[in-house]
């Protein structure tokens, strides 16, 4: 753990905003808006400067105004509770209930689901996608459906339509997307992140990067070589207990990753083959029994892995606000029932958690790096806090 979690909570003129002050940085979070944005240490000048009442025009010349235009405008907005654009397409859907209750077929993170196929594409590529989900007969609360809609294919959440799906060989990461939709949607969480979690018997181990980074491979990698696999996206952190509870979801891995980990799980060369809407070629791992965890696991570490071939091995630790930038940039999200008390909570478990990016070559190097960290061996910033002074009149 970290040294210390301390962090400076400031009130603003914002009604249901706070700017917390970490080392020389701030994040400012809204409860009403239920999202939250970093600043630098001129961002932060800036906001507690517009926040006071000035104005853009009335920064000219002050060491705020070391921020770009643009980027003025945009602490302005937000010291008047608007936030970028950007974080709003991260809001939950309200999905209608389902009308006529039926004895569902499985259960994922807690939630039955009733699975609807028609006959003639019920084939291999969407029984793929449940081999590790939990078979149940209790009623329903969501009903997800393919219906043929002229050429194409839709999927349906309690007759919903979620998206259209062109091709057969897409049908089976459709029926995987609207899994995924309603965990973020309706399983119970304090924080989703876009990212997979693994876990042995001391330590469990955030792995989250935005897409085409590596962290479903590496995932798969440390699930045979001594991990179980928690989940592989989403991961859903409880405050409570801060743990990730298991999502019995396969290991989604692109067609890059097939041969580098044929040793590791030679059941890929015989995999299934669903095709992504973007025309990536994709096949599903289900890890052995022994490779799955069933109960929730304590977040211990947060990585953010970086796989090139040319990249030269190393490990940086990160500070809170560059783990929370990471993070967010990962495709976090906080739950439905977040408020400044739970998010000053969820800021404190950030600031005690040591998190490092790591970039690398070759998963044999990834798994010594994550070692290396598991066993202390890799030096981690304090998180202090710093007195920011008062901004000065302008």
């Amino acid at each position: 753990m970290r040294e210390s979690s301390n962090f400076r909570c400031l009130g603003t003129a914002c009604k249901g905003q706070w700017l917390y002050l970490i080392d020389e940085q701030g994040i400012v979070y809204s409860e009403l808006e239920n999202q939250f944005v970093g600043l630098d240490a001129t961002g932060v000048l800036a906001y507690r400067i517009f926040d006071a009442g000035s104005t853009v025009d009335e920064l000219r010349g002050h060491p705020a105004a070391a921020e770009s235009f643009q980027t003025l405008h945009a602490i302005f907005a937000l010291s008047r509770g608007k936030f970028p654009e950007e974080h709003g397409e991260q809001q939950s859907e309200e999905w209608p209930l389902l009308k006529a209750p039926q004895a569902a077929n499985v259960k994922v993170n807690g939630l039955p689901l009733l699975i609807e196929v028609p006959g003639e594409v019920w084939n291999e590529l969407c029984r793929d996608c449940f081999v590790s989900c939990t078979a149940t007969t209790q009623p329903a609360r969501f009903h997800i459906r393919i219906s043929r809609a002229g050429d194409a294919w839709t999927v349906l959440i309690n007759e919903r339509e979620v998206f259209p799906v062109v091709q057969d060989t897409q049908l089976g990461l459709g029926l995987l997307h609207a899994v995924r939709t309603l965990l973020y949607d309706e399983a119970q969480y304090d924080v989703a992140f876009h990212a997979a979690m693994v876990a042995n018997d001391q330590h469990g181990i955030l792995l989250c990067a935005p897409r085409e980074c590596g962290k479903s491979t590496l995932a798969a990698y440390l699930a045979a070589n001594g991990f179980a696999l928690v989940s592989d996206e989403p991961s859903l952190l409880c405050l409570d207990t801060i743990c990730i509870s298991p999502v019995e979801m396969p290991i989604s891995l692109k067609e890059g990753a097939w041969n580098i980990l044929a040793t590791e799980w030679p059941q890929l060369t015989d995999a299934r083959i669903h095709t992504r809407s973007d025309g990536q070629k994709i096949k599903l791992l289900h890890p052995s029994q022994g490779g799955i965890a069933r109960t929730p696991k304590r977040l211990t570490h947060i990585v953010f892995p970086k796989y090139s071939a040319s990249s030269p091995a190393r490990i940086e630790a990160l500070s809170p606000i560059q783990q929370l930038a990471f993070l967010t940039d990962g495709g976090m999200l906080l739950g439905r029932q977040s408020n400044k008390y739970m998010f000053e909570r969820f800021l404190s478990l950030m600031c005690a958690t040591p998190a490092f990016a790591i970039y690398y070559s070759s998963l044999q190097q990834a798994e010594d790096m994550v070692q290396r960290i598991l066993s202390d061996r890799v030096a981690q910033p304090p998180a202090k806090m710093v007195r920011i002074p008062e901004p000065p009149d302008v």
